[in-house]
């Protein structure tokens, strides 16, 4: 997938999603192959006003792949002022949030809220592009608002008409949240539709689902969002399903227990020990899924507060699966 210029090679890339892609997760999804991540949504308003958590945010690492940062409003005259903000951060590309579907974020007209109204979002999109310059704008969106609301063609043409130059769409609308299955369907037709590329998302949990998602829609990458967050080799896995060759095995015990030895490490060496420790806990009990004791283990996790437990908990992890 070429961009003016900006290639982005392998077929499976990272979901923005906020509170878990910060600066460690999007290293380690790079590490394994993600074509590009992305920052956790920034808000355009907090950054016109100069927020400096908020520009935390967006702080990268050296990667061998793309990075975006992705910001989320609700007013156009925001977005100027935030994309020369994230400029300073060298981003690959800015992506504009139109898929969240948080009450928190959907109350002040942003995220998913723009699905129900096309003409506001067409405008922030015009806005970012403009202010973007020849740096490419994507747009993250999902299939509409509700039934009653699917809009996802209509705006990913206007989005495309403003100059935006790939567009996401993730497989439901905004009452769905995250059930049922998705709908292939939906991002098929806005594949028809434009002319520029379209990633697909939603419910990918094995190489063998970005295949069929790709077989199904046509669309050029698949976006991995909360699988990826237990299983972040699945980048490598699609990207070697996708071409045909064999796909590798998941990680072994051992090797998953150094990864999360390292994630826990890198946790504490941004955020200090006492919150890295406490952002370790969530993270933890991710790596813990499909093991055998993983309830019990996941309830281990609780209790991480320094940087010796980690050894507690991966003792008891090999001791559990040792056969694994």
């Amino acid at each position: 997938m070429n961009l003016n210029g900006l290639t982005i090679e392998n077929k499976a890339v990272l979901a923005p999603m906020a509170g878990f892609c910060d600066i460690v997760m999007r290293k380690v999804a790079d590490d394994f192959g993600a074509g590009f991540t992305v920052s956790e949504m920034v808000s355009a308003r907090a950054l016109r006003y100069g927020d400096k958590k908020s520009r935390q945010l967006m702080e990268s690492w050296a990667h061998r792949g793309r990075y975006g940062i992705q910001l989320f409003g609700f007013d156009p005259v925001d977005f100027g002022p935030a994309v020369a903000a994230a400029l300073e951060y060298s981003p690959d590309f800015i992506d504009i949030n139109m898929g969240c579907p948080a009450p928190k974020i959907t109350s002040n007209g942003a995220g998913s809220a723009l699905m129900k109204d096309v003409k506001l979002a067409a405008s922030i999109a015009q806005a970012t592009v403009k202010a973007a310059g020849s740096l490419p704008v994507s747009v993250k969106m999902r299939k509409g608002w509700d039934d009653d609301c699917i809009t996802c063609v209509q705006l990913a043409k206007r989005c495309e008409e403003v100059g935006v130059k790939f567009i996401t769409v993730h497989g439901r609308t905004r009452q769905q949240m995250y059930t049922p299955g998705i709908d292939l369907s939906a991002i098929e037709k806005v594949k028809q539709a434009v002319s520029i590329p379209v990633i697909g998302n939603g419910d990918i949990v094995c190489a063998e689902d970005a295949v069929k998602m790709m077989d199904a829609t046509g669309c050029d990458r698949v976006m991995v969002g909360r699988h990826a967050l237990s299983h972040p080799w699945i980048f490598r896995q699609i990207d070697r399903a996708l071409s045909g060759k064999e796909i590798p095995a998941d990680l072994d015990i051992n090797a998953r227990m150094e990864l999360l030895t390292w994630h826990i490490k890198q946790l504490c060496r941004v955020n200090g020990e006492y919150l890295g420790m406490r952002k370790a806990r969530g993270q933890a009990a991710l790596y813990m899924k499909g093991l055998k004791g993983a309830a019990r283990l996941r309830y281990m996790t609780n209790s991480l507060s320094v940087y010796a437990d980690r050894e507690k908990l991966v003792e008891e992890v090999l001791k559990e699966n040792s056969d694994v």
